[in-house]
């Protein structure tokens, strides 16, 4: 395919995917799948979307190396115009541009900790159009990332006002529940994801799977006693899990499993089985669950 007519295409391409991520996305175009034999299990970090979107997510085209800087130019420029919501196309370009320009900024800053820097970003951004949802989830990001969690449930909500039924925002509070350890509330929200989004996680099975494990073990840690009626249903949701899967869900599950039952032997075997198959972005959105539940120390 000659160089204008992949441009072209990828540029049509870009208004109709909606890459999602939990907290963070691999914006390079991450596309979750098991290793073959022989293959790098890689380094690459993950990323928190310009989207403010808080869930894995998978672009999987790369860009030809061949592009000219000007192809390349315009391709991220028109990537970026066709990521803003309908709320904004009122505007000029220029500033919808700078919009998006200062979301991809701040997401970045704030997947890397850089807290103040990515708020500056959020206060440019609403100077220019103050009722975006995206700002909101990224707020919500930081207050989370500084524990204040009533201040970023209000944001995810305010997010949700802006922008009804939006998966980015319906998935953090979830994680919101989870996060906070209120686990009867985390497996409502997490259960309500899986029927409210089930076209979604259908096109996006990488979301779907981690929403699967974090109702696992939302369910799983509400079991109080071996044998007891949670710990069954958790079982049987881990029944479920296929090791085969392109997505690690099944041996995160069998390590969470492991960490609840005090085997924490057992349940490194399993995160080392883990990381012989699936490569680093994909594995740390699934160890990040098991850091929140203090079973692993912060990587």
């Amino acid at each position: 395919m000659k160089n204008k007519e992949f441009l072209a295409k990828m540029v049509a391409l870009s208004a109709a995917l909606v890459p999602v991520s939990a907290w963070s996305q691999n914006e390079a175009g991450l596309v979750p799948r098991r290793l073959e034999i022989g293959e790098s299990k890689g380094d690459e970090g993950v990323k928190l979307t310009s989207k403010g979107q808080v869930l894995p997510g998978d672009l999987g085209t790369a860009i030809p190396e061949d592009l000219t800087p000007e192809d390349t130019v315009a391709l991220e420029r028109q990537r970026i115009l066709d990521s803003l919501p309908d709320s904004v196309k009122k505007l000029d370009q220029a500033k919808q541009f700078e919009i998006g320009r200062l979301l991809t900024e701040a997401s970045m800053f704030i997947q890397g900790i850089r807290l103040q820097e990515g708020l500056d970003r959020l206060i440019r951004i609403e100077a220019i159009s103050p009722d975006l949802y995206q700002t909101y989830n990224l707020r919500g990001a930081i207050y989370t990332k500084l524990r204040s969690f009533d201040k970023a449930r209000a944001a995810f909500k305010k997010s949700l006002k802006l922008q009804p039924n939006v998966i980015e925002s319906s998935f953090n509070l979830a994680e919101l529940d989870f996060v906070e350890k209120k686990f009867p509330e985390a497996e409502a929200a997490f259960r309500k994801l899986g029927v409210d989004f089930e076209n979604h996680f259908a096109r996006n099975p990488e979301t779907g799977k981690l929403v699967e494990y974090k109702l696992f073990i939302s369910v799983l840690l509400q079991s109080e006693a071996p044998g007891d009626s949670k710990e069954k249903e958790a079982l049987a949701i881990l029944e479920t899990f296929d090791y085969l899967d392109d997505y690690p869900v099944y041996y995160y599950g069998q390590a969470a499993l492991a960490f609840h039952r005090d085997q924490k032997e057992e349940a490194e075997e399993w995160m080392t089985s883990a990381a012989k198959i699936y490569s680093k972005p994909i594995q740390t959105i699934y160890v990040d669950a098991l850091v929140e539940m203090g079973w692993v120390d912060a990587l």
